[in-house]
């Protein structure tokens, strides 16, 4: 297959569906399944648990509230219809209400599908780091 230069408008579409994206972990299971393709699936790693699209979003809502969520160094792969995005994230989320909100670092991999609705999330791969200094 081969790769061409995407155009400045792909590029950002892509960049205006990673910051969505972003807000949507503060935001709720609603916003975050409302990107993700109906047959979305993520990867926590490094514990290789595959959650679906809805327990995916569940999961993360109930379990581990996010209240902030931002990326660096994101890098963008376009192929014809399809967007890879990896990026290195950092959020402080609510594993309990009388703690302050714990700060945890991932290095992500997003698969994104344009569609008639624009970019959806098909694929997430995530890999927790140890928390930011």
């Amino acid at each position: 297959m081969t790769t061409t230069s995407p155009t400045s408008t792909t590029v950002q579409a892509i960049e205006q569906a990673e910051a969505a994206w972003l807000a949507a972990l503060t935001e709720g299971e609603e916003a975050m399944t409302a990107l993700m393709l109906e047959d979305s699936q993520a990867i926590h790693g490094p514990v290789g648990k595959i959650d679906d699209r809805e327990t995916f979003a569940h999961f993360t809502w109930t379990r581990r509230r996010h209240v902030f969520a931002k990326a660096e160094g994101l890098g963008i792969t376009v192929r014809g219809k399809t967007a890879i995005t990896t990026c290195l994230q950092e959020m402080h989320i609510v594993f309990d209400e009388n703690l302050p909100p714990f700060p945890v670092q991932e290095t992500v991999t997003r698969v994104w599908e344009e569609t008639g609705e624009g970019w959806r999330l098909a694929h997430l791969h995530q890999a927790k780091r140890m928390p930011p200094v």
